[in-house]
């Protein structure tokens, strides 16, 4: 019953953040780039689905082993042009959000700077995809961050109190976590997005794919700050680091199971959010 306040609420929010004065083209923008973020993180899904099983894979269960698992598929290049239109929409969408606010959401700075930190990721992955499509699919995941938590890592390293700074980045990564699971899987405040009720099927999605996926989160956070406690710059760190190293725990199926089945959800509830999303 508490649940569906926020919803009534959402009008009289966006009435002064000026979103609405956005373009007419660009919540259609928004719907193409939710599907092209949706197919990236249902790969690294199968992607950390296959090292659960196998204990193996042949690309990293990350933002750049997805588009070389895309690149490397049939009618790869194609694949590849596809996704990173779509990333590239939705890149200018999260830009565009950045400066007007949402209609949907609120418009505050911290929600702003968010939107604008997503810009340049996805615009990032967008130019790997675009670039990997230019190159006949041989690079798919070049540029696109694959090893940069590791090269990010070790940089920091060679700084003045270098490892106590990727200790506190961890904590916040952990915290990020946290916060997305509360905010998300417990009380579903992505739902005011949705054209639909807060019991309804796309929600539980979205409450799952959030909630599992949020694991990764805590995951490298928690590898990450352990890399600068025990000093192992060396350490592969960010999403395939944390997941290969699981992948060597006795436990390590279960979770991984766990956080491939999160991030075939979130995709899934991404694809849906295209469709069911909210114009104002």
């Amino acid at each position: 019953m508490t649940a569906t306040a926020p919803r009534r609420a959402v009008p009289t929010r966006t009435a002064s953040t000026g979103s609405p004065d956005s373009p007419d083209w660009v919540e259609p923008l928004a719907r193409f780039g939710l599907v092209g973020k949706g197919i990236l993180h249902a790969v690294i899904g199968l992607l950390a689905l296959e090292i659960a099983l196998n204990r193996s894979s042949s690309s990293e269960a990350s933002t750049s082993g997805a588009l070389q698992w895309i690149a490397d598929r049939p009618f790869g290049v194609a694949a590849l042009w596809a996704v990173g239109l779509s990333l590239l929409a939705l890149a200018v969408w999260q830009g565009i959000t950045a400066v007007t606010g949402d209609p949907v959401e609120e418009s505050d700075a911290k929600h702003r700077a968010a939107w604008a930190f997503k810009a340049l990721f996805y615009g990032s992955l967008a130019l790997a995809s675009l670039r990997g499509a230019l190159d006949g699919g041989s690079s798919g995941s070049s540029g696109s961050g694959g090893d940069g938590a590791s090269s990010a890592t070790d940089t920091v390293f060679d700084w003045p109190m270098g490892r106590w700074i990727v200790v506190a980045a961890g904590l916040a990564v952990i915290g990020l976590g946290v916060h997305l699971i509360v905010k998300h899987a417990v009380h579903a405040e992505f739902a005011q997005r949705l054209r639909v009720s807060e019991d309804s099927t796309p929600v539980l999605l979205g409450r799952v794919g959030y909630g599992l996926r949020s694991l990764a989160y805590l995951l490298v956070g928690f590898f990450l700050a352990q890399a600068g406690l025990a000093g192992e710059e060396d350490r592969k760190q960010g999403l395939a680091g944390a997941l290969e190293r699981v992948a060597d725990e006795s436990w390590g199926t279960a979770l991984l199971l766990a956080m491939a089945v999160g991030f075939l959800a979130y995709g899934a509830y991404c694809v849906v959010e295209s469709r069911l999303r909210r114009d104002a």
